[in-house]
């Protein structure tokens, strides 16, 4: 019998794939199966994947015109003899040797249609643990129990889970047809469908990190706002309001920049599923002058010179500034800055806490703001996400020490777009 279908997608990647493959090879549960969709790859991965063939009988070969990384993933559902079903992906490779054995046992002996493990990710050549659930770090998540899905209501990670086939066919759950962001509908309906999954205490996935601007076409763009729409849609159906708001936070955070670099004069589908998405959110929020962020990024790129010399103007006034924020909006102002000549009149960053952020920017220092003194008072310019920017305008505001200056959260994916292209 078999007992775990895994399910690899291939599309150009020979520089990992051996690896991929070994990692599969190399789990101590030995009644699985390893079904590759070669998906049109123009290099040298069909002579990697037949070479494995040839060594390892386990190993099944289909090949398809590229149609993308979902469509080859519904193939390999539909070819598995597996009780149990597992995806990974060619350029990522699994961990702990007995993770595939652990997490049948728990479906197994708990009668469980999902079983969840922990994950890393490779970052600029280093192993880092990061959660599986969004919020939570990995020691945090109650590993061995059951958990409700309704709870969670979690949107990422599904490399990090074993499926029941059965479970899927039956409630006829497969990868929409989209270039990109198929796989969070994938997984919302999966785990919404169980209701119930329990996470093993083992490591089965990690996931290497990329550049996930490149990756992004205007096609692409748009299958991302389909995938989006999908889980808001779902979310607004099912009362599921974790995941409207974790959906909403992925569209005006996550993607608003990959989204508005990628609107062009001749191709206005972005903007369509935009306005659309826009419209679910108004209805659910029940607020009707609602804009999203990659709207309203949109809207002042069109005119937003004033604006631009308006900040410009106030900072040439000063003989030294100082910015809240040390994250991404915070380096980005420091860029537009630089780009205008006006970057050395930064004398310092200013974070709420300096737990997790770094000690210093450019050579400039990053101070918190208790340690922000009288005498180093000056105007200070805010940049930072408007989720935290309330709380931070009221911790301003009690101390009294200096004026400041919100920098349009709008204004700064603007300019981010513009260094992009």
């Amino acid at each position: 019998m078999i007992k775990v279908s895994i399910i690899i997608p291939v599309y150009n990647a020979e520089k990992y794939l051996e690896e991929c493959i070994r990692s599969v090879q190399a789990q101590t549960l030995n009644e699985l199966e390893i079904i590759c969709v070669d998906d049109g790859s123009t290099d040298n991965s069909p002579e990697i994947l037949t070479q494995f063939q040839d060594g390892d009988k386990r190993i099944v070969l289909c090949r398809q015109e590229n149609q993308g990384a979902g469509a080859a993933r519904n193939l390999g559902i539909q070819k598995a003899e597996g009780k149990y079903i597992a995806f990974l992906d060619a350029d990522d490779y699994y961990i702990d040797k007995e993770a595939l054995s652990v997490m049948f046992h728990i479906c197994e002996t708990g009668n469980l249609p999902v079983c969840g493990s922990l994950r890393k990710h490779v970052k600029n050549g280093r192993v880092e643990t990061e959660p599986l659930i969004q919020g939570q770090t990995a020691d945090e998540v109650i590993c061995g129990t059951l958990l409700n899905y309704n709870d969670f209501q979690l949107d990422y990670n599904y490399q990090s889970f074993l499926y029941l086939k059965e479970h899927l066919t039956e409630n006829k759950i497969c990868f929409p047809n989209y270039r990109r962001f198929q796989d969070p509908p994938f997984l919302v309906r999966t785990l919404y469908a169980a209701g119930r999954f329990a996470v093993a205490e083992t490591y089965l996935y990690c996931y290497r990190l990329s550049d996930m601007e490149q990756r992004f076409d205007t096609q692409k763009t748009c299958d991302l706002l389909h995938g989006l729409i999908d889980n808001l849609c779902f979310a607004k159906e099912h009362n599921l309001e974790i995941l409207f708001r974790n959906t909403v936070c992925r569209l005006e955070d996550e993607y608003v920049d990959i989204i508005c670099k990628n609107i062009t004069e001749d191709n206005l589908d972005v903007l369509v599923l935009l306005i659309q998405a826009n419209q679910i959110i108004r209805d659910y929020y029940k607020e009707k002058s609602y804009v999203i962020q990659p709207i309203r990024t949109l809207l002042l790129c069109m005119n937003q010179s004033l604006y631009r010399d308006r900040l410009i103007h106030m900072v040439k006034k000063q003989e030294k500034i100082a910015v809240y924020g040390a994250g991404k909006y915070g380096k980005l102002f420091w860029e537009f800055l630089k780009k205008n000549n006006l970057h050395s009149r930064v004398s310092v960053f200013v974070v709420s806490d300096l737990k997790g952020n770094e000690t210093e920017i450019k050579g400039i220092p990053v101070v918190e703001l208790q340690d922000f003194s009288k005498e180093k008072a000056c105007q200070m310019f805010v940049s930072v996400r408007r989720g935290v920017l309330d709380e931070i305008k009221r911790k301003l505001n009690e101390i009294k020490r200096c004026s400041y200056t919100v920098v349009k959260e709008e204004f700064l994916h603007a300019i981010a777009i513009e260094f992009i292209r």
